[in-house]
Order: structure tokens, then C-alpha cells, then sequence
């Protein structure tokens, strides 16, 4: 972006077209060892500690807040799965992500954002909820030079135009 008089400079990043998610809401009733069994089964993947995301066949596992964690998958068949362990809502309408890739993502949230994405210590399998571009986000970084953007669907066009700028 080149403005009357100054310049900014920063390094390259492509932005992805906000996409759909497949994020299921998981509450579970108690965070104890049935819990995570039975969540372990169903998604095939632990349920991840505070602050992070795990992999899983279906899609990231990100944890949201205690006792809730959004897991990609089916809805139906999670709430079959986990019924005696957690309530299960599908959530997928209510996000959207947006990738942004290359050695530049870093700075381009740095500008209008509300975190410190610079902070090496934020990488590969952390979460973060925070404000970028006037809008609620949650920061998921997938690579050195990747982070995945989930943000309401509302907004999203907002901030992939922002981002692209």
C-alpha cells in the first residue's frame, strides 16, 4: 500500500476467499477422563489443552473456551457420538476462514489487530480470539508462514478486503 508521501513495505502474502467450515461446538458436561475418551474416539484426536488447536481426520480441533471445544466434523454423528458426555451444536454456519499464506502474514495482522502476532512463541497448533479490522477472529496459525483466520460470516468479506489490501 503506497500513500501520499509514505510507504509501506511488507512482505508477501496471498489471502484466500473466505470458506465454509465444518465446525461442530462441543460442551462437555465435565472435563474428566470419560470426557476424553469418548471425545477421543469420536474425533480422532485428543481434546486440545487451553490455548491450542490439534489435528484431527476431519479438520482442525481447536480448543474455544473451558469445557468447549470446536471440532470440524459431522454434527449429527458427533451428537450421536458424544451424547452422554457433552452437548454438541453445529456451529459451521457461523464461521468462515480465511488462510493467509506467505512470510509476511505476521505483520499484515499487525496492522488494525489487537494482538501481538509477531510473538514468536504464537506458532504452529496456537489459538488466539482476538480483533482484527473491527472484527472478532480467532488466529490460528497451521505453518511458519501460514494462519488460518475463522471469523463470523458477517464480517468476512470486511476483512478479506482488508487483508488484501
Amino acid at each position: 500500500m503506497i500513500r501520499r508521501e509514505t510507504a509501506i513495505v511488507t512482505d508477501p502474502v496471498t489471502v484466500s476467499d473466505p470458506q465454509p467450515t465444518r465446525l461442530v461446538r462441543v460442551e462437555a458436561f465435565a472435563l474428566d477422563a470419560a470426557f476424553a475418551a469418548v471425545f477421543g474416539a469420536a474425533v480422532g484426536a485428543p481434546v486440545p489443552a487451553v490455548g491450542k488447536v490439534t489435528d484431527a481426520p476431519a479438520g482442525p480441533v481447536i480448543w474455544a473456551e473451558p469445557k468447549v471445544v470446536l471440532a470440524s466434523g459431522d454434527a449429527a454423528a458427533l451428537a450421536r457420538a458424544l451424547a452422554e458426555v457433552a452437548a454438541v451444536s453445529d456451529v459451521a454456519g457461523a464461521w468462515r476462514r480465511i488462510d493467509l499464506k506467505g512470510p509476511g502474514w505476521r505483520g499484515r495482522l499487525m496492522i488494525d489487530g489487537l494482538f501481538d502476532a509477531e510473538d514468536p512463541a504464537f506458532g504452529t497448533g496456537c489459538v488466539a480470539a482476538t480483533m482484527l479490522h473491527h472484527a472478532p477472529v480467532m488466529l490460528c496459525p497451521t505453518a511458519d508462514d501460514a494462519v488460518a483466520v475463522y471469523v463470523a460470516p458477517s464480517f468476512a468479506g470486511d476483512l478479506h478486503a482488508a487483508l488484501s489490501r
